[in-house]
This record gives structure tokens, C-alpha cells and sequence, in this order.
């Protein structure tokens, strides 16, 4: 059995998303590439940058389709109707504060297949960081960062994979101290990079609290307590972070969560800093892996990261 460490890229690979298919066999990534989507895949876990196979399925032209760069966070979920699609985010016009959600659709099948540009859904708000979620019932969900004065957490209704229907609500604000950048500010309250984790019966959002650029970035807990999921009341916060800087990774967060082959176990991929970033200014954050345990109860549990000199077993049922 192939043993890997931390982190799986050699290079800056902000916002991790992984999934594995088990259609194809392959583990997908995408993270923050700038100017342009890539897609990576590769039939080890510790290989997905490294190792795998690359492509890059789209580069924005603003006088074709209106996003001009800058495309953050993108993340590929299977719609209802079995087609692939990736959210993400971009700028839609020249200004670099003009943010949109925007959304790309597989022409086939295959995740490494071609891929066209979709639609930028409305409402149109400043918004960054989808995530997808498929109710038992069917019935899709999008949560997103969206930005107003601080960021929060927005939850809305799917008509379809790529149109948003008119429910929806704010589930989440930067309330605690470890959500906050110091100093603190109207605009340095930060919530995002939400996702949704299905245990049993219960259902969470992990998502990053305080700024990416921080040694306090950090993962939090939401969990939906019933009832609609497009109401605010339908979500609790817990008061103390789930994962938090230790072993020499600085900052982790941006996660996302997969399941490994054998379906037997929670994977989660995240950023993370190799130093203590004393400026607190923009710096490289790599991508790592890390396995999630749960309590009795069914609660999450990470704690602090696994150092980067631990081999780390593949995720159950890899392909030897």
C-alpha cells in the first residue's frame, strides 16, 4: 500500500476540491488557478497533483461569455439530471472587485471530457465560494460566501442544477472571536468556503471562518437541526472551531469533503500555510489531506493537522 504526506502539491493550490468517482475510478481535483480552470485526476489520493494527469477545460474570454479572470473556489458536483457541473466564481467585469458565481456544464459523461460554459445565475450579487448539496428527496441546494459589508453564508433553493429558484436565506455570520480578523472590522468578519457533510442522520456545513491569509483560518461547524433548509432557524453554530493551525501547518481551511473508494470513510482536503505568516499578507497555501473521524454522537472530529513528515495510508478501498 502507497503512503503519502502532506501537502499533495509541490506549488500554491488554494480552495481544494476532491472528489472521487467511482464510475471512472478516478479522484477529480480543481483548486484556485487564476486565469483559467484545470482539472486533475489520478487514481491515488497522493497523487492527484504530483502524479496524476492535468487539463485545462476552460479559459474565460470576457467579450465571449463575461467573466474576465480571477475564477476562485471552483468545485464539480453531479446534477440531478446525471450531467457534471462546476461552480466557481470569476470576474465579470475588467474591475477586480466585480464577483460573480458562474457555472460550466460536461458535455459528457467523462469529468475529463469537454466542458462548456453554462450560465452566471441570478440574483446577481457579489458571491464567491458554491457548494452544492442532493437532499435524499432529490431536491438540490447551493450555499455560497456572499458579500455584505463582512461575508456570510447564504443557502438557496435549486430549480435545476444551474438556475437558482427564489427561497433563500442567510444561515451564518462571523459572530466569534476566531471567525474575526484582527483588527477587527466591518469587512474582516468572514464566513466561507462552505461545505456540506451528510453522517448518518445529520447534516452539517464546515465552513472557514477569519481570513485566508491568517494563521487563524480555521474550519466551523453548522448543522441542520430540521425543517426548511432555505430558513435561517433551521441552523445551529457551534461555538468552537473543528480544525485549527498545529504541526507546522499554518491557516487551514477552504475545505472540501470526500468519500473513499470503499464508501467507507470521510476524507478532507484543505489549504494550508507552511510558516507562520507574521505580515498576516496574501501567501502560498498548499494542498493537503486529512482523514475526519466522528464522535459517538456522530459529530465531526479533525482537531489539528497532521504533520507534514506523517506518512498517511490511502483512503479505504484505493486501488493498490
Amino acid at each position: 500500500m502507497k503512503t503519502f504526506r502532506n501537502p499533495v502539491s509541490p506549488f500554491d493550490a488554494p480552495d481544494p476540491f476532491m472528489t472521487y468517482d467511482p464510475v471512472t475510478g478516478y479522484y477529480y481535483a480543481l483548486f484556485t488557478r487564476g486565469r483559467h480552470l484545470e482539472l486533475f485526476r489520478s487514481r491515488y489520493a497522493g497523487d492527484i497533483v504530483k502524479g496524476g494527469d492535468s487539463k485545462v477545460i476552460y479559459t474565460p474570454s470576457g467579450e465571449r461569455d463575461g467573466i474576465w479572470g480571477d475564477i476562485w473556489a471552483p468545485e464539480m458536483h453531479k446534477g440531478t439530471n446525471g450531467k457534471w457541473y462546476i461552480y466557481t466564481s470569476g470576474r465579470y467585469l475588467p474591475q477586480p472587485s466585480a464577483k460573480r458565481l458562474f457555472i460550466m456544464e460536461a458535455l459528457s459523461d467523462d469529468p475529463f471530457g469537454d466542458w462548456q460554459f453554462k450560465c452566471k445565475p441570478s440574483p446577481d450579487v457579489f458571491s464567491i465560494d458554491p457548494t452544492v448539496f442532493t437532499h435524499t428527496d432529490g431536491k438540490q441546494y447551493i450555499c455560497y460566501s456572499r458579500v455584505d459589508g463582512g461575508q456570510l453564508l447564504e443557502i438557496r433553493e435549486l430549480v435545476n442544477p444551474y438556475t437558482f429558484g427564489d427561497k433563500a436565506a442567510v444561515i451564518a455570520r462571523a459572530e466569534y472571536d476566531w471567525e474575526l480578523v484582527p483588527p477587527y472590522t466591518g469587512t474582516s468578519a468572514i464566513n466561507e468556503g462552505a461545505f456540506f457533510v451528510k453522517h448518518g442522520n445529520r447534516l452539517f456545513i464546515l465552513y472557514s471562518g477569519n481570513g485566508c491569509w491568517s494563521d487563524h483560518y480555521c474550519l466551523g461547524v453548522l448543522e441542520y437541526t430540521g425543517g426548511d433548509l432555505c430558513e435561517a432557524s433551521s441552523w445551529k453554530k457551534y461555538p468552537m472551531p473543528l480544525f485549527t493551525y498545529g504541526n507546522g501547518v499554518y491557516g487551514p481551511g477552504h475545505a472540501s469533503f470526500f468519500t473513499s473508494p470503499d464508501g467507507s470513510e470521510l476524507w478532507c482536503a484543505y489549504h494550508g500555510m507552511k510558516e507562520h505568516n507574521e505580515t498576516v499578507t496574501a501567501a502560498p497555501r498548499y494542498f493537503h489531506l486529512q482523514k475526519v473521524d466522528f464522535d459517538d454522537t456522530g459529530y465531526p472530529v479533525m482537531g489539528i493537522p497532521v504533520g507534514c513528515e506523517t506518512d498517511l495510508t490511502p483512503p479505504a478501498g484505493e486501488i493498490d
